[in-house]
């Protein structure tokens, strides 16, 4: 199942090593009004370019340096976790950046700011671009400092500061040709297993996904249910579900795809044998895969459909599923009722493209998708931009699809 977030991206600030870390740069000396935005900004960003040089040296002491010390003890002790966790990971690239513009100063008080904060990284080998996470921090002013005081302060708005697994304990990795798998020390086995698991699903992908990609993800692997959907930040019922790619999309000046995470809902996943666990990674590389070339106008059938039919092994026979109502599901039906329901859409999805790889060869799927997915803003509504790529692609329009596949 794709996720699709909105998300920016910042530009990464140069990394600088050493003592200095830990200077009176920690906090600039601004004196700030609600009506100063500007000397705000500067301020907030002067403390993250403080933890940008801390966390580049390891030095955990300066990271600290730029928290609140009237903060509570839970805040800080997750502050010194977050760093734990961001040093055990292989970062290539990590910035942070305040950001004033979009969404203003949702601090009411005038010795405290609460703008967007982003966190753009990568980790070194397995990302072709930049994670960018949306963090919520407030900045509190202290005497002639700013400090970072929480990330909560708005969660009752429903913004939530984005989590990692580190932000919920030890992070340990499992590294191969094409993935890295993050876990918590006591799933060690597991993700052993799952790294070959995925290993095999990867050979597989290599022989079906015909446009360009890294050939490379990160795979997350949480303690449990409650732990996915605080990374994920799910409103959904991940009981229902196995599996999960993610990716955001960068807004700043169009639609941009950043690099995608692979998330396991293991206690579902693993109770299914080695076979299905294979079939189900190959289906979520499907998606990693279409990260590059897919936009927002890429409708769910479409997503989930070409990477049900790659994982299925690309048949292109396949009839409608019983039940079906002979209409393509909704986004909405992938995600909401029951469980018989999200499979039908499922399978009625995959079918569609069974048939459209039947009628017009089994280069057409990814195809339409990838000529769905380079419109990023475009007037019309999805239908009307999937029936423009089809009758470029096909010949025929998204209503004839319909009608032949529902008589099929």
């Amino acid at each position: 199942m794709a996720r699709r977030v909105v998300a920016g991206l910042a530009a990464l600030a140069a990394a600088l090593a050493g003592a200095a870390a830990a200077s009176s740069t920690d906090g600039a000396a601004v004196e700030r009004g609600q009506s100063d935005p500007a000397a705000a900004v500067d301020a907030a960003n002067a403390v993250l370019d403080a933890r940008e040089r801390a966390l580049a040296a390891g030095d955990q002491q300066a990271w600290m340096a730029t928290v609140d010390p009237e903060a509570p003890d839970a805040f800080k002790d997750a502050q010194a976790r977050h760093f734990a966790g961001l040093r055990s990971v292989p970062l290539e690239r990590f910035a942070l950046e305040a950001r004033f513009g979009d969404t203003g100063d949702l601090a009411p008080e005038a010795d405290r700011f609460l703008p967007e904060t982003r966190m753009s990284y990568r980790f070194d080998r397995y990302d072709d671009r930049d994670v960018v996470d949306t963090l919520w921090l407030t900045f509190v002013q202290r005497g002639d400092r700013w400090l970072v005081a929480s990330d909560t302060d708005v969660a009752d708005l429903g913004l939530d500061t984005s989590r990692g697994l580190w932000d919920f304990g030890e992070v340990r990795t499992r590294a191969t040709d094409h993935f890295i798998v993050l876990h918590h020390p006591e799933q060690a086995d597991r993700a052993d297993a799952l790294a070959a698991i995925a290993e095999d699903a990867m050979a597989r992908v290599v022989g079906l996904w015909d446009k360009p990609w890294s050939r490379a993800i990160p795979i997350v692997l949480p303690a449990d249910v409650d732990e996915l959907e605080q990374l994920l930040q799910s409103t959904i019922d991940l009981d229902k579900f196995v599996a999960f790619v993610s990716y955001g999309a960068v807004r700043d000046t169009g639609w941009q795809a950043t690099a995608p995470r692979m998330y396991i809902q293991d206690q579902n996943l693993s109770a299914y044998g080695r076979d299905f666990q294979v079939e189900t990674i190959v289906h979520e590389l499907a998606h990693a895969a279409g990260a590059p070339v897919a936009g927002p106008l890429v409708p769910a059938w479409l997503h989930e459909g070409v990477a049900d039919w790659l994982a299925t092994g690309r048949r292109t026979n396949e009839g409608r599923p019983r039940g079906s109502d002979g209409v393509l599901p909704r986004d909405y039906e992938f995600t909401t009722g029951s469980q018989e329901g999200i499979i039908r859409s499922y399978a009625e999805s995959r079918s569609v493209i069974s048939y459209l790889a039947g009628k017009a060869g089994t280069g057409a799927p990814t195809s339409l998708f990838a000529a769905v997915g380079e419109a990023k803003v475009a007037p019309g509504s999805v239908d009307r931009r999937v029936d423009d790529a089809l009758r470029a692609l096909a010949g025929f329009g998204l209503p004839d699809l319909q009608r032949d596949w529902s008589r099929r």
